[in-house]
């Protein structure tokens, strides 16, 4: 029996699908402002071409205020974009006092698009719908390949989709991979990964002990993360127009393994080295994510939450390096850090706090330019690239910092092997 203590674990094997092209963050920007001044006009009851003028630029003056630019963001992942919508893009919303009818859209939107009603959209039961359909197609083609070695448990992350049997369990069973336990890590929010990837390290780790079941050979992690179906279209509201810009969707799976496997076998990986998390004392009411119809809904108190995660981080990481024995100042500048930050603003006053150069955040920001935000899937998808990377040697130690709501922060040190 192998103790407990004699068993290195890494993250490995990193697969992400994307079924559709990225869109340009002008391109998703343009249709989301005409969708809102159309939904606002429905809503409202205007339809005189002047009325229509007077809605679209109080929109655009919010969007250009409170969205995330393409400076910041270059394009996202949206699993639900209407592919023919450029063929319509300079249409008109109205043509003498009335709507004109658009043949694409939004799934959620298509009442709204062609018969100018439900400005609202389609109720929660109908966008699970969409969920499960979209994520059973993209966890599909992750788990393609039918005769690959099952994994032996699954822990399935998301905050976007509540559905059983959810879409893990469903390809699980296509698969005859009818023995393989999936545990939901449901509604923890952007920084999901690292308590997920912690619980299945232990649960790797705790199968060495012996006695109650046989030893791990791999624990998959998956994410799906499909916030295009929780725009609220009708809601100009700043923060409503923050996070419709800056979300992605996202969909990967990756493992936790044993050092000695994946070294035996050639994989490029990286070792697990310590966690840590907490809350911010009295932060339990700044952000909630909670169900509700037609969409999930967010509130959100934005500059309490910068403040909060700013004051906080510093001592955070400082504490973290001291329980593994190591003082932060005099490793900082060897580290990599991958921290997961849904703008500019929030990765640069922690950059600020942890007094990191803009070459340590450069790797961060790159990843929010090319893929928008990508929730709980941000930390897996830089650590793919991490993984990835020549540029990147092995030995490089990499402090991930991730935070949500709750208010929590949690790190992780990894090390590339």
């Amino acid at each position: 029996m192998a103790m407990i203590q004699d068993v290195d674990t890494v993250i490995t094997d990193f697969h992400s699908v994307r079924l559709l092209q990225t869109v340009s963050q002008e391109q998703s920007c343009r249709l989301l402002i005409k969708g809102m001044v159309k939904a606002i006009a429905v809503k409202t009851g205007k339809t005189s071409g002047k009325d229509i003028e007077k809605i679209h630029k109080k929109v655009q003056s919010k969007f250009n205020f409170y969205a995330l630019s393409g400076d910041t963001v270059k394009q996202r992942y949206m699993a639900i974009w209407p592919e023919h919508y450029k063929y319509e893009e300079e249409l008109s919303l109205v043509e003498d006092g009335c709507f004109v009818k658009y043949d694409t859209a939004f799934p959620m939107y298509e009442e709204l698009a062609k018969r100018h009603t439900n400005p609202d959209g389609v109720g929660l039961s109908e966008r699970m719908d969409f969920y499960r359909i979209i994520a059973e197609k993209h966890i599909r083609h992750l788990y393609a390949d039918k005769h690959a070695e099952q994994p032996d448990h699954i822990i399935h992350v998301t905050s976007t989709g509540y559905v059983e049997p959810n879409p893990v369990d469903v390809i699980m069973s296509e698969n005859k991979w009818y023995d393989v336990p999936v545990t939901n890590f449901y509604n923890r929010a952007c920084n999901a990964s690292i308590s997920a990837i912690r619980t299945a390290n232990a649960l790797m780790r705790s199968s060495f002990l012996g006695g109650y079941e046989k030893p791990k050979k791999r624990v998959d992690l998956v994410h799906s993360e499909l916030f295009s179906i929780h725009i609220k279209i009708s809601d100009d509201h700043p923060v409503n127009i923050g996070l419709m810009s800056s979300y992605s969707d996202s969909f990967l799976r990756y493992s936790i393994r044993r050092y000695a496997d994946v070294r035996e076998n050639g994989m490029g990986s990286l070792k697990i080295i310590a966690f840590r998390h907490m809350i911010i004392p009295e932060s339990t009411h700044i952000a909630v994510w909670k169900v509700s119809s037609p969409v999930f809904d967010y509130k959100i108190d934005p500059l309490k939450y910068l403040k909060l995660i700013r004051s906080n981080v510093r001592d955070f990481v400082h504490c973290f390096f001291r329980e593994i024995g190591i003082e932060f100042t005099k490793i900082k500048n060897k580290l990599l850090f991958a921290i997961q930050a849904p703008s500019l603003l929030v990765l640069k006053q922690i950059g600020k706090e942890l007094e990191l150069s803009e070459e340590q955040l450069a790797f961060s920001k790159n990843v929010l330019y090319e893929n928008g935000y990508l929730s709980s899937g941000a930390i897996p998808f830089m650590c793919k690239h991490i993984i990835e990377s020549s540029q990147i040697s092995s030995g490089q130690q990499v402090l991930c910092i991730g935070h949500a709501l709750g208010l929590t922060i949690s790190g992780m040190l990894l090390e590339k092997t």
